[in-house]
């Protein structure tokens, strides 16, 4: 449990330092957010495999609750208005603010590519847990 509540956190940090041009004012996002964007999901996808090859089923569980509590924080804090909520909120959006380099994501897609980082997570574990099953299967 301590090596996923690591990468969490360290992969969440590092998005919120590297990824949040243009996530509250000034320039828009550009070409490296958005390679940003796409390594944070790649480096998720990764670590669900990892895990699902160790079949740590403790792991799916703390992503779908961490991810959960990520995405209902997001809605809290952008239906009730400015409240504490906002800085933990900025850690959420950081990792797919690169998306918002791409025009259409503008709008009301922007939500849709917060649930992302859950299902490429769960994505991810189901292959390792494939991988696993099929090698043992040959």
């Amino acid at each position: 449990m301590i090596l996923n509540i690591t990468f969490a956190h360290l992969t969440i940090v590092l998005a919120t330092i590297f990824n949040t041009k243009g996530l509250v004012d000034g320039p828009p996002p550009t070409v490296l957010n958005f390679i940003l964007t796409i390594l944070f999901l790649v480096l998720w996808f990764s670590f669900g495999i990892f895990r699902g090859r160790e079949r740590k089923k403790s792991f799916l569980i703390f992503a779908i609750i961490f991810w959960a509590i990520a995405l209902g924080t997001t809605f809290i804090v952008m239906h009730l208005g400015p409240n504490p909520l906002v800085m933990v909120n900025f850690a959420i959006m950081a990792p797919v603010n690169g998306f918002m380099f791409l025009e259409f994501m503008r709008s009301q897609l922007f939500f849709a590519a917060m649930f992302l980082p859950l299902i490429i997570t769960c994505i991810g574990y189901l292959v390792g847990l494939k991988i696993i099953s099929s090698q043992n299967n040959l």
